[in-house]
């Protein structure tokens, strides 16, 4: 009898899924505004690895099964679901989560998707020290692009940018400022090294109604707009989109990025809306197990305060609240959004 006792003991913990293995034991939050992490379902866990840490110059400091309390917040409870979060080397924000979830029907969230398309996250905004160098290592992997890098005038910024569509639907959309100048360590690059790219400082998501997306993030969040505008390309209409020129001179491209910090703009997610441009529309597929970018993580200081002044504000909580066991930050508390073009937004506080 007692020796049934310790197999059935024994059993239960090898069916039990361990939780990921992290060199970095914690990662504090606090202070962090905007969204700390990223997160992209995969189909193949190691090549995804495999690049950001040999092109992008990323390092993995967690890696495993994720945490059941994890796969049961996505509504996968079930599916065994394996995990790497990845950072710039000595950042403490600005991770990668890439996960694996195994044995499960998938579809691409944003499948061979236009940056005209609406629906779910569209791409990760990175600086990097050199975009024809970094551009030619991803291609060279079998990533593509909307167009090669071009450069352009935004404001009182002077940028060279390629987006590239990796094999999960996933855009890195590659900035290389060429004025005026910014501190490159802050995002972990070293200037003159033409070396992989800093953490995600900026998301976009495609909407159809601007107006929708600047009532959530301004009223409902009451986020601050940093940079916002009505843009069209210069002639001949060069663009990093892959917009058609001609299309591109007339075309109005409404945008309004928002962060929670009155000054710090990190961490911003930003709306943009292509005026008389109709693409299809992913909203439906924003969810997990699909493959592509899934969601971003925004952390706050008290997440039951945060749900209260976001539901008196009129917002609506997608995902209750619930206790998340989320490697590196150890036990938090989490629930999730939906912004109006159907992308997934989880907010959560370190307990």
């Amino acid at each position: 009898m007692k020796r049934a006792f310790v197999l059935a003991i024994l059993a239960a913990a090898m069916a039990q899924p361990a939780r990921a293995d992290c060199t970095v034991a914690d990662i504090p939050s606090a202070g962090i505004t905007g969204f700390q992490e990223a997160v992209i379902s995969v189909g193949d866990l190691d090549q995804a690895v495999a690049t950001w840490r040999e092109v992008g110059d990323f390092e993995v400091i967690c890696r495993g099964k994720a945490s059941a309390s994890q796969r049961t917040f996505w509504g996968q409870a079930a599916t065994d679901t394996d995990e790497v979060v990845l950072r710039k080397r000595g950042m403490t924000r600005g991770l990668i989560r890439l996960v694996r979830f195994n044995g499960v029907k998938q579809v691409h969230i944003r499948s061979a998707g236009m940056s005209w398309d609406t629906g779910g996250i569209y791409d990760l905004y990175m600086y990097v020290d050199n975009a024809a160098t970094i551009f030619e290592q991803l291609r060279a992997r079998g990533w593509q692009s909307f167009t090669d890098p071009v450069q352009y005038t935004l404001g009182p910024f002077t940028i060279t940018e390629v987006m590239m569509r990796g094999p999960n639907g996933e855009v890195l959309c590659l900035m290389q400022r060429d004025a005026p100048a910014y501190n490159k360590e802050e995002f972990g690059l070293v200037a003159g090294s033409g070396k992989g790219f800093g953490w995600p400082f900026n998301t976009a998501l495609v909407h159809r109604d601007m107006t929708a997306y600047d009532r959530l993030f301004g009223e409902v969040l009451g986020w601050k707009m940093h940079l916002g505008g009505d843009s069209k390309s210069q002639p001949p209409g060069e663009n990093p989109l892959g917009i058609p020129l001609n299309l591109a001179q007339t075309t109005s491209r409404k945008f309004a990025a928002y962060a929670p910090h009155p000054t710090d703009r990190n961490g911003s997610i930003q709306g943009i809306a292509n005026i008389g441009l109709d693409g299809r529309d992913f909203s439906d597929r924003a969810e997990a197990p699909n493959i592509g970018i899934l969601t971003v993580r925004v952390p706050v200081p008290d997440l039951a305060a945060f749900e209260k002044d976001f539901v008196a504000k009129g917002g609506v909580v997608a995902v209750p609240a619930q206790d998340v066991d989320l490697p590196p930050y150890g036990k938090t508390r989490m629930l999730a959004i939906k912004a109006p073009n159907g992308a997934r937004i989880e907010f959560f506080a370190q307990e």
